[in-house]
């Protein structure tokens, strides 16, 4: 095997060894079992740092479209 190679591959299992993270255009629902946007999915449409501002699909009709979260208040959505 090359150097090239085996640089890559050790490239590879870091990257998949890393938890997903929550940014920019990630699909999300609130991490809350409690929440009532608990099954309301939504887009992450800014990134502010340690918040983003989430796009709600529930909201499309109406004039509040986004809100600002914290990244652990949301988990990546799951359809059911």
């Amino acid at each position: 095997m090359t150097s090239e190679e085996t640089e890559l591959i050790t490239a590879l299992q870091k990257a998949s060894s890393q938890p997903d993270t929550i940014g920019l255009g990630s699909i999300v629902a609130h991490a809350d079992p409690y929440r009532t946007l608990y099954v309301a999915r939504g887009e992450v449409i800014q990134d502010l740092g340690d918040e983003v501002i989430v796009a709600w699909d529930c909201w499309r009709e109406q004039s509040k479209k986004a809100d600002r979260y914290f990244r652990d208040e949301l988990r990546f959505w799951q359809p059911e």
